[in-house]
């Protein structure tokens, strides 16, 4: 019988149970994640909170758990293959998951392509409250144009007609011909206005007809658009 040497005892069967298996042996240790991440995401670089990249994403609450070795770069950084454009509105959304974004200007409208491929980036990182917005197009309900009724301006209503800078304005210039009333006398500041002629205009007009003349004159029939926003609709 070979003896052990000095300073070795040997193994209980309760000792062997304890070591690793060769499965075990081989599996790497999990990797210990800093508190303040630095992404790399399609070559830019993000910080971001390791608890807020947990708290709103499934993605990374699988990708930093104990079940996966994500080893950094050599820089620290850690790699992911994604659109960094995309990404920095994800991130917006996990900073602030009570605000959900909007897409809209006044010149193209909403952008519909943005929100579709944002979609698809939410399904990916399992963001379901942002991903589910943007399926339900809830989005749509945040911007509403009221049209007012055509309202009809003279030349002379222009001078003061003041138009905001959120309204659009359609207009429509029509020309129009009146019946004018003309003084007997031929005064201008009674032109117009029969009331405004006294004893004298009578004497003169006698028993002729009041005169009036055709008057070509512009009309601008204007309807304004109005841009409402109802920002609830983008607040969770």
């Amino acid at each position: 019988m070979i003896e052990l040497e000095k300073g070795f005892s040997r193994l209980s069967p309760a000792d062997t149970e304890q070591l690793p298996t060769s499965e075990e042996a081989d599996r790497p240790e999990p990797t210990t994640f800093p508190k303040i991440l630095t992404l790399d995401v399609g070559g830019r670089k993000f910080r971001a909170s390791a608890d807020i990249l947990i708290a709103e994403s499934g993605l990374f609450r699988l990708q930093l758990s104990d079940r996966f070795t994500w080893i950094p770069e050599s820089n620290g950084s850690y790699f992911l293959d994604a659109n960094p454009t995309l990404f920095a509105h994800l991130l917006d959304f996990m900073r602030r998951p009570n605000i959900f974004p909007l897409f809209w200007n006044k010149a193209d409208g909403f952008d519909y392509n943005l929100y579709q491929r944002l979609q698809v980036e939410a399904e990916y990182f399992q963001m379901d409250v942002l991903h589910g917005w943007i399926k339900e197009k809830n989005y749509l309900r945040a911007i509403n144009i009221h049209v007012s009724a055509p309202k009809i301006l003279e030349a002379e209503d222009l001078v003061k007609y003041v138009v905001r800078k959120d309204v659009d304005e359609e207009s429509h210039v029509v020309p129009r011909i009146r019946q004018t009333y003309v003084c007997p006398r031929g005064l201008d500041k009674h032109r117009g206005d029969p009331g405004a002629c006294g004893y004298k205009c009578r004497q003169v007009q006698g028993t002729d007809e009041p005169e009036y003349v055709a008057e070509t004159y512009i009309e601008l029939v204007t309807i304004r658009k109005e841009v409402m926003l109802d920002d609830s609709v983008c607040r969770a």
